[in-house]
């Protein structure tokens, strides 16, 4: 845990972030824009404790509001697509 904490806290957490939604994209894995949106969630969660501001996790919150809706979409969407009626 403390090995991914410094990898997230370190220059290269949001990198991290942006290849693993870059790969979702070139991959098309039906899992793999959720694992995307869950090491998102994670950094945002990290930057929350981090940040002193107010107003700055209020942003945050409302970007892991945001991500948290596109995980139902996508989920419906999948779900959709498996088991049309």
């Amino acid at each position: 845990m403390d090995k991914l904490k410094k990898i997230i806290f370190s220059e290269n957490g949001m990198k991290l972030v942006n290849l693993m939604f870059l790969l979702s994209m070139l991959v098309r894995n039906v899992g793999f824009i959720f694992v995307a949106y869950i090491f998102w969630i994670i950094y945002l969660v990290f930057c929350i404790k981090r940040t002193p501001a107010q107003s700055g996790k209020m942003i945050y919150k409302g970007f892991i509001g945001f991500a948290l809706i596109m995980i139902l979409l996508n989920f419906y969407f999948m779900l959709r697509a498996y088991f049309p009626s």
